[in-house]
């Protein structure tokens, strides 16, 4: 990452989007909010990962 986006990839406003995302995914906060708020609701289907590998 530090390669393609340089060193201030930790907050670059793109990879905080797509690690924000993956995240959404999985039932998870999004990155920089407090630990005390509830993340997201999971979506209706589980991830297609989980679908195939029966997890």
């Amino acid at each position: 990452m530090r390669s393609e986006v340089g060193e201030n990839w930790e907050t670059d406003p793109e990879v905080l989007k797509g690690r924000n995302a993956t995240r959404r995914e999985h039932g998870l906060p999004h990155l920089g909010e407090r630990e005390g708020r509830p993340g997201p609701e999971p979506a209706a289907r589980p991830p297609l990962w989980r679908r195939v590998l029966g997890r």
